[in-house]
């Protein structure tokens, strides 16, 4: 009633608290779906794909928007019969998973390895390892192919440029056979593989020779990445993708921060110049806050989810002081009561927040492999608070180190707990 009075009135200004999104696949009209609606089409795109044994080789999306498509081809025909088949719809949107598009070919993994080995050739199931000069000998006459085709807006010279100069870095090359992906699951399968195969060298010839091992395509941080793998014609296929460190925060972003942080200023100052003070004795509140900030800058730039999560977790435990009993409980309650400065409301949903990243990262850390969705949006659960929580901590550290300076990390538990309930109604009070 709402969208309709709406779109009568051709301003959509009273419906800003709606979510409002087009269902997948379908390009005709009363397609709209909610968030919520979306969340169970995501769902039943996952149920699909395990169903049909494509979990691992077609994206989500894909699926949602084939039962999309399954949906509104079925529309004329539930119009007729006045029957909305949900086994038609599947059975269409299974249909077309089967013969969506694939990409299959070779995957290249560029790898530092061993510059002086100018010779190596040979595989491990799927995973092949190749010596560059042996690697570029292979593709001669791809590239020849490659270089001869029309290309009239130089881009594919551009790419090939971009591919020759990226692997100047790298002395092997790892290549995974992958049939029946799509692309992006295909990279993140052979990506896998690639890794498997690295993983055994490093067992094999231990950790003081392949410290230095490194797979390219992300896991050595490169502004420019080129890409390459072969279709099953041995055609060579690239795209470059760029980067580089750094933000989009654009001039006078310190502005903003000054003037929402000013409270804070001196603690930060002090806090942040204190390890140039430091006078090298046994200090645990030192030592809490700077292994807390080497995890905070370690989990920033961690590659993996799911370490990116246990790096989290873990700076929270450090700064938090949680004992070794109920950790969970523990942690989510230090976090809630000196994040949620004195709402009731954001100490429980920092409170939920930390118990569902502590549980996920339990996963982690115990082998059960969580999904990295879950992992993701655990992470980032937290992270929403992170800057609160910190201040907070800052603060009721602060608090303790200028009434009492504990010299153990007993001391300064005992001092934490004492004051944390009161913190989080009446920081002044204890600070």
């Amino acid at each position: 009633m709402r969208m309709a009075e709406a779109v009568h009135a051709r301003s959509f200004a009273a419906l800003t608290d709606i979510d409002i999104d087009i269902v997948p696949g379908m390009k005709g009209g009363n397609n709209a779906i909610n968030a919520k609606g979306m969340r169970h089409l995501g769902a039943a795109a996952e149920k699909l794909l395990v169903r049909e044994k494509l979990a691992a080789k077609v994206q989500q999306w894909t699926a949602m928007k084939a039962l999309g498509e399954g949906l509104e081809s079925h529309i004329p025909k539930a119009r007729n019969t006045g029957v909305l088949s949900e086994h038609a719809i599947i059975a269409k949107a299974a249909a077309a998973l089967r013969i969506c598009p694939r990409a299959d070919g070779v995957y290249v993994f560029p790898v530092v390895f061993a510059r002086r080995a100018t010779t190596a050739d040979f595989n491990i199931g799927a995973a092949r390892i190749l010596a560059k000069p042996v690697f570029e000998a292979e593709l001669a006459e791809a590239w020849a192919r490659h270089d001869a085709e029309d290309d009239k807006d130089g881009f594919g010279a551009r790419l090939a440029d971009d591919w020759r100069q990226h692997m100047a870095d790298f002395d092997h090359f790892i290549t995974v056979s992958i049939e029946g992906f799509e692309e992006k699951m295909a990279w993140a399968a052979a990506m896998d593989c690639a890794q498997m195969m690295l993983n055994i060298f490093r067992m094999y010839f231990g950790f003081q020779a392949m410290d230095d091992v490194r797979i390219g395509n992300g896991f050595i941080w490169q502004a420019k990445r080129s890409s390459m793998r072969l279709t099953a014609d041995g055609d060579i296929c690239l795209s470059s993708s760029f980067g580089g460190g750094g933000s989009h925060l654009e001039s006078g972003w310190e502005m903003a921060f000054g003037r929402d942080l000013s409270g804070f200023a001196r603690l930060l100052g002090t806090s942040i110049s204190w390890p140039t003070v430091n006078d090298g004795r046994p200090d645990p509140m030192f030592e809490r806050l700077i292994y807390f900030n080497r995890l905070i800058a370690e989990a920033y730039g961690e590659p993996h989810e799911q370490i990116r999560l246990v790096r989290l977790i873990s700076a929270l435990e450090a700064i938090s002081l949680i004992g070794s009993t109920d950790k969970a409980h523990n942690l989510a309650h230090h976090c809630g009561a000196t994040g949620g400065w004195g709402d009731p409301h954001q100490y429980c949903k920092i409170y939920d927040a930390v118990r569902e990243g502590y549980r996920w990262r339990n996963s982690v850390v115990h082998g059960d492999a969580p999904s990295e969705g879950d992992v993701r949006r655990a992470f980032f659960g937290i992270e929403a608070h992170l800057l609160d929580i910190y201040l907070g901590m800052l603060s009721l550290h602060a608090g303790i180190a200028n009434e009492v300076r504990p010299r153990s990390v007993g001391t300064l538990r005992r001092e934490f707990l004492k004051r944390i309930d009161l913190f989080f109604w009446a920081p002044s009070l204890v600070t």
